[in-house]
């Protein structure tokens, strides 16, 4: 059995007067905040536990030394005294007059292990001390089996880490240029795998999602997924449990997916864009590197090598191609557009502009950056390349100039193939396609 060593300092001596609701509170507070790190021997827990107290411990518990080892492994550890884990954290609540149920948290291999012990408590003179004990339930929980405590949950070039509290809600917490944001998760019991979304209590950290209010937890395919949905249903976030990098550098490699493909420059010729490197006629010719501000993948990059494209840009995905805008640093450090621009257009007709939409995640905003007339070719592009017969005359006459489109007899079994990335990537540009023009924030021209 993994011992759990455990101090009780109490300096009863010149406690003052204080009211017993909250007096007892914290005590009892006091007693598992220094407790956990320290060592303690029975003498010492004697002198601040009552009679009655050590008898029913010495009753209940079985131990054989006078380290007082048995009374720490009663109170940190389940009835039978299995090893729970390390000890993480506790809630004090009050149940009636001087009684008050502490419940703990220790974790486990992967679980947390919640149990509880109600105290009931005496006044001696200015001080407290513990007069009852009795053990409550405990078991194995998580707040959701995929939602694990210091689980990392990326967005963009953010990760945020998941703590699990003693209430069963969890905290989520990231750092964006030095300030903290941070939500909290609530189970919704009446609705498997989803969770309210909330401020997180008395935090000085900012809630970056205020408006999503519904949160649902996708845990299948190999892919652990929060998704965050505004009060018309829309989902407009995602936040994704496994992705396989770092923030910054998972934001990177998503754009390097999004980017790449064969265009041709003003000149006729061919260009690929492959990842960090610029090919033509096969031969290596430039190579680009991505100028992040404060952590954030803006689209600003520098290219550099045998090639007109020397110098640095922020490059805009169209639907014609991909639109480099020549950019200079100002005096804070932000790119800002110059005037110049060089048009690269998409030189493959037999391939899908926006084929990268079954691919990746669409979580890293970039798509956000389009203009709508845009953004409804991406959307229906994902239902196209599984031959979705579109209606509406604008679209068919632009599916039917692709050589790679080919239509089905029906619809029926279209939306059944969809993968799970497919389908979170139609949700998100419908959500974007619906916000008022004001709202938006577009790149390409």
């Amino acid at each position: 059995m993994k011992k759990i060593v455990v101090c009780i300092l109490f300096l009863l001596a010149g406690l003052s007067a204080v009211h017993a609701q909250d007096g007892g509170k914290a005590f009892l507070e006091k007693f598992y905040q220094e407790g956990a790190e320290c060592w303690f021997d029975n003498g010492f827990l004697k002198r601040h536990l009552t009679q009655k107290a050590l008898t029913f411990l010495h009753d209940s518990y079985d131990y054989d030394d006078e380290s007082g080892e048995g009374l720490a492994a009663w109170l940190f550890y389940q009835e039978d005294g299995w090893d729970v884990g390390e000890f993480k954290e506790f809630l004090v609540t009050k149940v009636n007059d001087n009684t008050y149920r502490v419940t703990c948290h220790a974790d486990f291999n992967e679980d947390t292990y919640e149990y509880s012990v109600v105290f009931g408590l005496v006044r001696v003179g200015n001080a407290w001390k513990i007069d009852t004990m009795e053990p409550g339930k405990g078991d194995i929980i998580v707040s959701d089996p995929g939602i694990l405590n210091g689980s990392r949950w990326n967005i963009s070039s953010l990760d945020y880490t998941a703590k699990v509290n003693v209430d069963r809600t969890i905290t989520f917490s990231a750092m964006a240029e030095g300030e903290e944001l941070m939500f909290r998760l609530t189970p919704n019991y009446s609705k498997e795998g989803e969770y309210t979304l909330s401020d997180e209590p008395g935090a000085d950290g900012t809630n970056p999602f205020s408006g999503m209010p519904r949160v649902k937890f996708i845990d299948k395919y190999g892919t652990k997924l929060l998704c965050l949905y505004d009060q018309s249903g829309l989902l407009q976030h995602v936040l994704d449990g496994k992705a396989r990098l770092e923030g910054e550098e998972e934001a990177k490699s998503k754009w390097d997916i999004q980017l790449q493909g064969y265009y041709t420059d003003r000149y006729g010729d061919t260009l690929q864009i492959s990842s960090g490197v610029i090919y033509e006629k096969g031969a290596a010719r430039a190579t680009y590197e991505h100028i992040p501000f404060n952590g954030t993948v803006t689209g600003v990059m520098r290219i550099s090598g045998a090639t007109h494209l020397d110098g640095i840009w922020e490059a805009v995905v169209t639907l014609d191609g991909l639109t480099l805008y020549e950019v200079a640093e100002d005096e804070y450090g932000v790119y800002q557009r110059k005037g110049g621009k060089k048009m690269l257009s998409w030189a493959r007709n037999d391939f899908p502009r926006f084929n990268y939409t079954w691919v990746i995640l669409l979580n890293d905003g970039q798509f956000r950056r389009l203009k709508k007339s845009t953004l409804r070719i991406m959307r229906n592009a994902i239902l196209a390349r599984h031959g979705y017969m579109v209606s509406s005359p604008d679209l068919a006459e632009y599916f039917g100039s692709q050589s790679w489109f080919s239509p089905r007899p029906s619809n029926d079994d279209v939306f059944d193939e969809l993968s799970l990335v497919e389908q979170l990537n139609i949700e998100l540009i419908k959500a974007e396609e619906a916000k008022p023009d004001d709202e938006r924030y577009v790149k390409e021209e």
